[in-house]
């Protein structure tokens, strides 16, 4: 295992008010995480394994799709190999574009200041 797959934070984020009450989030940089942890208010981060993570992608919880998280800054390519049947690769490629998202977020603070 390559010290990039240990370094991978997975979580649940909680929120009933959302249209997914509930998503799993990949992060690989403390920084990422606060981010969305301060930018979705009202949402609870439940800090899980990456086979807790796997798990509730592939059958859900209690009975609802849990969808892995936000994938917008990923390209059609990377989103076209996120499959939980390779789940350390799907785990990388989310917490990738998380980190890319929270990049973007950054630099448009930093030129509002």
């Amino acid at each position: 295992m390559t010290e990039e797959k240990e370094q991978l934070q997975f979580y649940i984020r909680h929120h009933e008010d959302f249209l997914q009450d509930k998503m799993i989030l990949v992060f690989k940089s403390d920084e990422a995480r606060k981010f969305f942890e301060s930018r979705l208010k009202g949402s609870a981060f439940e800090k899980v394994t990456k086979d807790m993570a796997l798990h509730a992608a592939r059958i859900g919880i209690n009975g609802k799709i849990v969808p892995y998280g936000y994938t917008t800054r990923l390209t059609q390519e990377e989103k076209a190999k996120l499959s939980t049947a390779n789940w350390d690769e799907t785990a990388r490629l989310l917490a990738e574009g998380n980190e890319r998202l929270y990049k973007e977020a950054m630099e448009k603070l930093s030129k509002k200041e």
